[in-house]
């Protein structure tokens, strides 16, 4: 079966919604599933070298963070995916993406499959700062997902927010994977981060994966550490990654006498320095509402590294309080506390450790099998053999 994978970002970029368009292509061509394309705006001095197919089409960069935006020359994308033989179109966002693959199902008569990854209301209000041009926003983009043939939701909480903000179709839950094996980071690797930041052997560590952005709740997570700081509870965290909030967290973090506990490393585009990160760690930090199926859980499961996550949160679903991982409420205390709670049983905790290298994390081939049965399935029903 032959996918075309249509997205409005891809790697370089480092969201959650390029590395997952990213990892169907991957499994799909590695596990044989047929031949792959993959469409997305193409950046600007960057070579991309990829196994499977990629059209790049020209585009222009947007005023947030590294986005950008163009339609292609559908003509040629027609042709191509005719040449191709292309059965399916997986589209990963609602707006360029939905209408490069809304055009071409027209033409070709092929059908869509759309994933709904993330709450972009967020980055609308963000970007957008006029709220009925926000909603306009917000009706186009229900509009195209009410085009493709089947709605896939990386978590249940993912698909209800859709429901609650307007979408009127069904969906069916597919979550995400991750790349990374379930392996130990290399030695080495994890003694080069110690002698860097002169970590001390015995007191707790913890990392946040993530874009900067105060939605996150990076916000909660400083104000958290400062409640251990003063509480005499001796810690050293990382946070990995940039974006637009990074150096206003970097500021509060020094107004909050964090300094020498808490370090910023910008991104880290090598897998394996990240592994290394999230090896040394002993807790994934991420109280945030605004995640839905955070690539980063899974990445920090497959080294044994659980995650601390807002109960009720969506994040949260693939998460069980004190077996394969934490929960704590929305609130600096909560987070203080739940972490306390972590490092003070030590036992516990490498159970739970355990538990989350075996239950929440989910590799690629294993879901890439689940995820052509439904395509298989959608393509047979849009012939109209069901």
């Amino acid at each position: 079966m032959n996918i075309a994978i249509i997205t409005d970002s891809f790697p370089p970029m480092v969201d959650g919604v390029s590395r997952c368009a990213l990892g169907y292509a991957k499994a799909l061509h590695e596990g044989g599933y047929g031949n792959v394309i993959v469409v997305a705006p193409r950046m600007p001095h960057v070579r991309y070298d990829y196994p499977f197919k990629f059209y790049g089409f020209s585009s222009l960069s947007l005023p947030y963070h590294e986005y950008r935006a163009g339609l292609p020359y559908m003509a040629r994308l027609r042709k191509l995916f005719t040449e191709m033989e292309i059965d399916l179109i997986h589209a990963h966002s609602p707006f360029v993406s939905m209408t490069i693959a809304s055009k071409l199902r027209r033409a070709l008569h092929i059908p869509i499959v759309f994933t709904q990854h993330t709450k972009w209301d967020y980055d609308i209000a963000r970007a957008v700062p006029v709220k009925m041009l926000q909603r306009k926003i917000e009706r186009y983009a229900y509009r195209n997902i009410a085009k493709a043939d089947e709605v896939w939701a990386v978590s249940r909480g993912t698909g209800e927010y859709l429901l609650n903000r307007g979408y009127k179709g069904s969906y069916i839950v597919m979550p995400n994977a991750t790349d990374f094996p379930r392996r130990d980071a290399d030695p080495d690797a994890t003694e080069q981060i110690n002698r860097r930041y002169a970590l001390p052997e015995d007191v707790p560590v913890m990392i946040c994966v993530c874009r900067m952005m105060m939605y996150k709740g990076i916000g909660i997570t400083i104000d958290a550490l400062e409640i251990l700081r003063k509480g005499g509870f001796d810690f050293r965290m990382f946070f990995v990654g940039d974006g637009e909030d990074l150096e206003l967290a970097q500021t509060l973090t020094e107004e909050k006498g964090l300094s020498g506990m808490v370090h910023f490393t910008g991104r880290i585009t090598d897998r394996e320095v990240l592994r290394a990160y999230y090896a040394r760690a002993g807790l994934f930090v991420l109280p945030s509402v605004y995640d839905n199926a955070p690539l980063t859980v899974l990445e920090a499961a497959a080294c044994a590294c659980p995650s601390l996550v807002v109960r009720g949160s969506s994040t949260a679903e693939i998460i069980e309080d004190g077996v394969n991982g934490y929960y704590s409420e929305e609130s600096p205390q909560s987070v203080a506390d739940a972490v306390r709670g972590v490092f003070a049983d030590r036992e516990r905790h490498m159970r739970v450790s355990e538990a989350a290298a075996e239950q929440v994390y989910m590799p690629w081939d294993k879901l890439i099998s689940r995820a052509h049965e439904r395509y298989k399935e959608v393509k047979r029903g849009y012939n109209g053999d069901l």
